[in-house]
C-alpha cells in the first residue's frame, strides 16, 4: 500500500512540477545529473576501481555542465521576460540537482573532495586578485601529499609538477582570448620560446636533484615575495636605454623558464615586469607572458614526467611526478571559479582584500620555511 502511494505521488510531483520543468531545461540537465551519479556509482565497483580517478573526473564534470545549463536557461526565461513555470518547480528541480550533487560527491570520496577545493579557492582568488594559482596549488599540495602518506622526498616534485600540469589548461585559455583580441606580439614570443623553453627543461632537472629541504625553502620565499608585491606593488620605471626595436630577450626567456619550473607557477609574475620595464604596453606583456607561460606549463610537466617515470615510491595514477587525479580535479573546480572570481574584483573591495590575501601568504611562506628548517 505504501509503495503504491509512493508511486502516485511521484506521479502527481511529475505531472504539476515536473512538465514544466522539463519544458524550461530539457532533458539535458537531468542526464548529466544521472550520468555524474552513475559515474560516482560506478567507481565504488571492485571491479573497475582502479580506474576511480577517470569516472570521478567524469561526475565532477557532468554536474558543472548540469548546473551550467540550468542557470543558462534560468537567465535566457528571466531576459525573455515570459511567465516561466511556477517558482515551486523551479524550486523544486533546482533542489534535486543539489542533492544529487551532494551524494555523487560524497561518493567521490575525500581526497577527492579536498582538490576539488583547492581548484575553488586558487581559480577565485586567481579571478579575484590576478595571480596564478600555483600560489596557492602548491604549499596546499604538499601538505594534502603529505598527509596521504606519500613519501617526503616525493611531495616537493609532485607538488610542482601537478601545478605546472594545470597551468597547461588556464594559459591556453587566456592565450587564445589574447589571440583572438590581436594583443598577441608572435615575433616576440618566437624570440623568446626557445630560451624559455631551454630554461624550462633545465628547471625540472634542477629541482629533481635539489634536496627536499632546499628546495623547500627556495619556494618558501616565493609566497613572501608575492605577498610583499600584493601590500606595495612593483611599478617598474621606463628604461631608456632599453626601446621596444632592442629585443634581446634569451638571457630572461631562460631565467624565466628555470624559476617558473622550480616553483610551478605562472610566468606572469617576472616577466610582465621585465617586459613593461622594456617599454612594451601592459596588455601586449601579458599577452607574451600567456604564450610563453604555455610552453613552460608543457615543457615543464613533461620534463617532471620523464624524470619520475618508473619511480618506485610514487603512488598510483602517477605520471612521472604528475599525480593525474588531483590535476584532473584542480582543473575542474578552477576553470569554473576564475570567471567568478573576475566577476567579484569588480563588486569587492580588492585593494583591502589584498592586503588579508598578502598577510595569508605571509603565513604561509614562514610556514614552508618553518616545516623546511626544523
Amino acid at each position: 500500500m505504501l509503495q503504491v502511494k509512493f508511486g502516485v505521488g511521484l506521479v502527481d510531483l511529475w505531472r504539476y512540477h515536473g512538465r514544466d520543468w522539463a519544458s524550461l531545461y530539457n532533458t539535458t540537465p537531468l542526464a548529466l545529473m544521472a550520468a555524474g551519479f552513475g559515474s560516482a556509482a560506478i567507481s565504488h565497483l571492485s571491479v573497475l576501481h582502479f580506474l576511480s580517478p577517470i569516472f570521478n573526473f567524469t561526475a565532477v564534470n557532468c554536474l558543472v555542465f548540469a548546473h551550467s545549463k540550468l542557470y543558462q536557461s534560468s537567465v535566457q526565461t528571466d531576459e525573455s521576460g515570459e511567465t516561466g513555470p511556477e517558482p515551486k518547480s523551479e524550486r523544486l528541480y533546482k533542489t534535486l540537482f543539489w542533492v544529487t550533487a551532494t551524494i555523487t560527491l560524497a561518493m567521490v570520496g575525500l581526497p577527492s573532495i579536498y582538490y576539488l577545493l583547492l581548484g575553488s579557492v586558487a581559480g577565485l582568488l586567481s579571478g579575484l586578485f590576478g595571480i596564478g594559482g600555483g600560489i596557492i596549488i602548491v604549499p596546499f599540495l604538499v601538505w594534502l601529499f603529505s598527509a596521504q602518506g606519500i613519501a617526503p622526498d616525493l611531495v616537493m616534485l609532485m607538488a610542482v609538477a601537478t601545478s605546472l600540469a594545470t597551468i597547461i589548461i588556464t594559459s591556453a585559455a587566456s592565450l587564445q582570448s589574447y589571440h583572438l583580441l590581436g594583443a598577441v606580439d608572435w615575433p616576440v614570443v618566437k624570440q623568446l620560446v626557445p630560451s624559455v623553453l631551454v630554461g624550462s627543461l633545465l628547471g625540472s632537472v634542477v629541482a629533481d636533484s635539489l634536496p627536499t629541504d632546499l628546495f623547500k625553502t627556495l619556494f618558501a620565499f616565493f609566497p613572501l615575495w608575492v605577498a610583499f608585491q600584493m601590500i606595495k606593488p612593483y611599478s617598474p620605471a621606463l628604461d631608456p636605454d632599453q626601446p621596444p626595436g632592442d629585443r634581446n630577450l634569451v638571457g630572461a626567456g631562460s631565467i624565466t623558464g628555470v624559476l617558473c619550473t622550480l616553483l610551478g607557477a605562472g610566468i606572469g609574475v617576472i616577466i610582465v615586469p621585465f617586459l613593461v620595464k622594456r617599454q612594451f604596453p601592459l596588455r601586449q606583456a601579458v599577452a607574451v607572458s600567456s604564450a610563453c607561460g604555455l610552453s613552460i606549463a608543457i615543457v615543464g610537466s613533461l620534463g617532471y614526467i620523464i624524470l619520475g617515470w618508473g619511480n618506485a615510491g610514487l603512488p598510483g595514477w602517477s605520471l612521472g611526478y604528475l599525480y593525474v587525479p588531483a590535476f584532473l580535479c584542480i582543473v575542474t573546480s578552477s576553470r569554473v571559479f576564475a570567471p567568478m572570481g573576475a566577476q567579484l574584483a569588480h563588486k569587492l573591495p580588492t585593494e583591502n582584500l589584498k592586503r588579508i590575501f598578502a598577510l595569508f601568504l605571509f603565513a604561509v611562506g614562514i610556514r614552508l620555511l618553518w616545516q623546511a628548517v626544523i
